[in-house]
């Protein structure tokens, strides 16, 4: 199964390259976040990611008001790219479908991510307090992972978030192997984007840059269009008609070696 939904996926990810490269407008805020870093020290880069400090320093509201809006515009650029498998897999109106829900989606998956950010800043704060930072970057793994398929859930079964949640665990379930693949796949990207980062840091490069724009316009929307085909697979109907699909080989027209009046025939005499 894992090979229809990378073949999907990358079919899907060429016609809508376009919603991929868009998300290049997020690079406004690694420029925003750069700025008030020079001068409130509340911003990291690391490994295609923007890390936010907190402190004491009242400016640290900016901070947090400026994150929210990434988040916000990151999640909205997420259901848009579930979406698109939506879209094309039962016909949707893109009309139709932003009225009723592309909207809605947004500020759904938008409180599932700001969710899981606090449970992950509450986790590695105890784990820098207890010593355990090991044990609770394992579990804060563990819920990224139970829960990764909530956003696709959000869009394509127009869940709730907690409803989104119980739905990806559901999936986990019943689809452990193809899950798993998608996570080594995200991983061996993730490992390729770090690797790219580091070499043009050694030429003096901006590979931290780089490397976020990767993530951005490449990792972010290849691996939730894979999370999206593998999920909306799990109904029967559209999985029959998949399948088959992805089975049939392309028609090609007959060659007919024909002569037009007037013209020598390529054997024999002539007309």
């Amino acid at each position: 199964m894992i090979q229809l939904v990378l073949k999907r996926a990358m079919e899907e990810y060429k016609e809508n390259f376009a919603i991929a490269l868009s998300m290049a407008v997020l690079l406004i805020f690694p420029a925003i976040f750069t700025f008030l870093g020079q001068f409130f020290k509340q911003f990291f880069f690391s490994s295609g990611s923007v890390l936010l400090s907190f402190n004491a320093d009242m400016f640290v509201l900016v901070g947090i008001v400026i994150g929210l809006i990434f988040l916000y515009v990151f999640s909205f650029f997420v259901s848009l790219i579930v979406y698109t498998v939506k879209k094309d897999v039962q016909s949707f109106s893109l009309d139709v479908y932003w009225n009723m829900l592309m909207k809605n989606a947004a500020i759904k998956i938008f409180i599932l991510y700001l969710i899981l950010a606090i449970i992950f800043y509450a986790l590695s704060f105890l784990g820098l307090v207890s010593g355990f930072s090991l044990l609770t970057m394992l579990i804060s793994f563990v819920i990224a992972a139970v829960v990764m398929f909530a956003p696709q859930s959000i869009v394509l079964d127009e869940e709730t978030v907690f409803g989104a949640i119980i739905q990806s665990i559901s999936f986990w379930k019943k689809n452990f192997t193809t899950g798993a693949a998608i996570i080594i796949l995200g991983s061996i990207m993730l490992a390729i984007v770090l690797a790219v980062e580091y070499l043009l840091e050694i030429v003096n490069l901006p590979g931290i840059f780089v490397s976020f724009l990767l993530v951005l316009i490449v990792l972010i929307p290849f691996t939730e269009l894979m999370k999206s085909y593998a999920f909306v697979l799990k109904f029967d109907l559209i999985r029959t008609q998949e399948i088959h699909q992805s089975a049939a080989k392309p028609f090609k027209t007959p060659k007919i070696n024909a002569v037009r009046l007037r013209e020598k025939p390529r054997h024999g005499n002539k007309i």
